[in-house]
């Protein structure tokens, strides 16, 4: 199962799930989630980013993790902020990762849509 979303895709792209060998892509994690319904850590930091059994449920985790977002009545860059947020351990470029985003949808959105409204855009 591909995104479903325009957002998830987005997000995944780049958060780095397409490229090959990349940790998202190797623990089947297009959303780089550290904590999903089908994700364990299997020995590893359990903060770290989960490793999911196949890419189904990666995408299937993300999208939920998507729609709990929308859930709360989160904006996009509100969601975007929650998915890297600035700095931490991953060095997040929270401002680069919303532009990104922004600009695949091509003005479809602004940064203050709500996320109900930015999962109404299927994945191209």
């Amino acid at each position: 199962m591909p995104a479903k979303t325009r957002f998830c895709q987005l997000c995944a792209s780049e958060e780095g799930f397409n490229t090959l060998g990349s940790q998202p892509n190797r623990k089947h994690n297009p959303g780089d989630l550290r904590h999903s319904p089908h994700s364990s850590h299997a020995g590893e930091d359990p903060n770290a980013i989960g490793i999911i059994d196949n890419v189904d449920d990666g995408w299937a985790d993300f999208e939920r993790q998507a729609r709990l977002w929308a859930s709360r009545g989160l904006t996009l860059q509100e969601a975007i902020f929650e998915e890297a947020p600035p700095g931490g351990t991953d060095g997040n470029n929270t401002g680069a990762y919303l532009a990104f985003v922004v600009e695949g949808f091509n003005g479809a959105v602004v940064v203050q849509t709500p996320m109900t409204e930015v999962l109404l855009i299927p994945a191209i």
